[in-house]
């Protein structure tokens, strides 16, 4: 799936980072792949700190700028130098600027077909900061991202970077848009020779009981049961494969959360949204909350990626 492809690992040289790494160069030395390593400095912050009380002068923060471009040259060969004594082609980048806007663009400059990055950073306000920048580049990335956060579980052997994947959960919402996310898991069952899990969770709105009529009592049972025949249907179309199909009715984000821990998942494969308008928000924001709070490795995909995410 990834043969020969150019692999995108945005780093802020933090420990959580270096799984992230891990990944990357597991990744690009199974399939032939190319990492790029790239750090952004953002100019704003550079020129927002404060010396003695007073905002740095343009001079002063040019002076910042380069020091830290230098710090960050240094921390990017060490690097690539790991990535050389693992076999694996590697290439630099410091960019300056908005750092989800700087990753995306950079991935379509170097046609890469993935972003490997940790969903948090360091600790205090810089895990935030390095968070958000994660779940933007998430929200937004035209190419699939796989989500890494450590210590958690893991489908890589950092002792030989050897890809470890058993069993594939991939959580649907029945649209079309959703569809298209199951061939990657698909791929990544045969490949590895793992199970697939197909989830859907039924998540019945809340209705006032003084509002409610008899009849959306049945709804919840009865709409879990058209999910079930669905998901058995889409389980008979794929053959010579260990599939399960599994309907549950609650949260969709807590339920494939506590699915997949519950039942050792190693990856979960997922698109970034569904269904258009207010279904679109939804499914789009259960993406989100999972790679926030998943215990493995997501890997999220924009089946409609058209590059759209890289204006400005």
């Amino acid at each position: 799936m990834f043969t020969n492809s150019n692999i995108l690992v945005p780093t802020d040289f933090s420990p959580y980072a270096r799984f992230a790494n891990t990944y990357a160069l597991a990744i690009a030395r199974n399939y032939g792949g190319t990492v790029h390593f790239v750090h952004v400095l953002d100019a704003n912050v550079v020129s927002g700190v404060r010396g003695h009380g007073m905002w740095l002068n343009p001079s002063d923060a040019e002076t910042l700028l380069d020091s830290m471009r230098e710090h960050a040259s240094s921390r990017l060969t060490t690097l690539a130098e790991e990535a050389e004594g693992q076999g694996v082609r590697s290439e630099q980048h410091i960019v300056v600027g908005n750092a989800p806007q700087e990753i995306l663009r950079l991935a379509l400059d170097k046609q890469c077909t993935l972003i490997v990055i940790a969903t948090h950073g360091r600790s205090g306000f810089d895990h935030v900061v390095f968070g958000s920048v994660a779940e933007r580049v998430v929200r937004q990335s035209p190419v699939p991202v796989l989500a890494i956060k450590h210590p958690e579980h893991d489908f890589v052997e950092a002792s030989d970077l050897s890809l470890r994947i058993r069993h594939v959960l991939f959580p649907t919402d029945f649209s079309d848009f959703s569809e298209k996310g199951l061939p990657f898991a698909i791929s990544f069952c045969r490949e590895f020779s793992a199970k697939l899990s197909l989830l859907h969770a039924t998540e019945i709105p809340i209705v006032l009981p003084e509002f409610m009529p008899d009849s959306v009592v049945s709804v919840g049972p009865e709409m879990e049961q058209a999910a079930r025949g669905t998901l058995e249907e889409k389980k008979a179309g794929i053959p010579n494969l260990d599939v399960d199909a599994v309907s549950v009715t609650g949260v969709p984000h807590s339920e494939i959360c506590r699915f997949a821990e519950e039942h050792g998942v190693d990856l979960i494969v997922m698109p970034t949204h569904g269904r258009s308008g207010f279904g679109h928000v939804l499914f789009g924001s259960v993406a989100e909350k999972v790679v926030r709070l998943a215990r493995c490795p997501v890997l999220t995909i924009r089946p409609d990626g058209d590059g759209s995410a890289f204006e400005r």
